[in-house]
């Protein structure tokens, strides 16, 4: 058992070209958000925005500040009279991201994706949501896995400890989309609105987290609330278990992403609701990606090579 285990992480990466894609797909998507804030990117990132600062200690030097320090730069008092600061690490941000996408340096534009849009995140921590965190620790991951895909790590190979770490952080990916889910369904377990089959129904009447279409369906429908709040309840506690069934993965996955294009467009919580929906990905067979790049190749060309 032990010997099967180790070899998980030991073993010849076999998943290289579905994390590839999952990662152009993703940085697709990032660069689409991060276009879409930019006529409010002063309001979101600068020190003066309607989020303000986060604050930073200035009593204590920045290298006694811990990790936070790394991704905590925007809100440093430096930044007060000097907004082009943050306009370097939103130009950054996008042109990382295009030259992450057509795979040039790609090693160092994991890590400078990240760098810029951590920042970014938590300065505008108080605008964003769990999709925000979730996309912050998912580039975090994506430094350490090597795109076997990109023509500078196609000469001399793949190291013993570059393969651990692919294996490794593939893993931890796969484990904290569990974790996610494991935590969300604990929560509302705790929940009587959710042990009662109402929650949609109540969620549906708050404004703030709801579209029209979804106060039509849920707000005076205790019916299908009830269906619908158990289904969710249902299929995140499984999802640990379900996912892993190859003749139902296809079929369960199918309703994962009708919950979360939910979540994304009748709740607003829109980079949530599509970055669950991205990271399905991970969850596919190889055949599935290839068929997925198929599809797209016949809108985007070569973008999905």
């Amino acid at each position: 058992m032990l010997d099967r285990l180790a070899y998980q992480f030991i073993r010849p990466f076999p998943f290289g070209e579905k994390v590839a894609f999952f990662r152009k797909v993703f940085y697709f998507f990032l660069l689409i958000n991060a276009l879409s804030l930019l006529p409010i990117a002063y309001e979101l990132y600068g020190y003066h925005g309607i989020v303000g600062t986060g604050g930073w200690n200035t009593s204590v030097p920045w290298y006694g500040q811990g990790s936070r320090v790394l991704i905590n730069f925007l809100s440093h008092p430096i930044n007060a009279g000097r907004p082009w600061i943050m306009l370097i690490f939103v130009v950054g941000q996008i042109l990382a991201l295009i030259l992450g996408i057509v795979k040039v340096w790609p090693r160092l534009m994991a890590v400078l994706i990240y760098f810029f849009t951590a920042n970014l995140f938590v300065k505008g921590y108080l605008a964003f949501t769990g999709g925000e965190a979730l996309m912050s620790l998912l580039l975090f991951y994506l430094i350490f896995i090597e795109d076997p895909t990109a023509k500078s790590n196609r000469v001399g190979g793949t190291s013993f400890l570059q393969n651990v770490l692919n294996n490794t952080f593939y893993w931890i990916i796969i484990i904290q989309v569990m974790i996610l889910y494991f935590f969300s369904t604990l929560y509302k377990l705790t929940d009587g609105h959710w042990l009662d089959g109402s929650a949609m129904m109540y969620i549906a009447r708050v404004d703030a987290f709801s579209g029209e279409s979804m106060r039509f369906l849920f707000s005076d429908s205790p019916t299908l609330s009830l269906i619908v709040t158990y289904l969710v309840l249902l299929y995140q506690g499984l999802f640990p278990v379900l996912v892993w069934i190859k003749p139902l993965k296809i079929q369960f996955l199918t309703v994962g992403i009708a919950l979360h294009l939910g979540i994304a467009f009748g709740m607003g919580i829109f980079t949530f609701g599509i970055i669950m929906c991205l990271v399905y990905l991970l969850f596919l067979e190889e055949d599935g990606i290839v068929k997925i790049r198929k599809f797209l190749s016949r809108f985007f060309g070569r973008a999905m090579d």
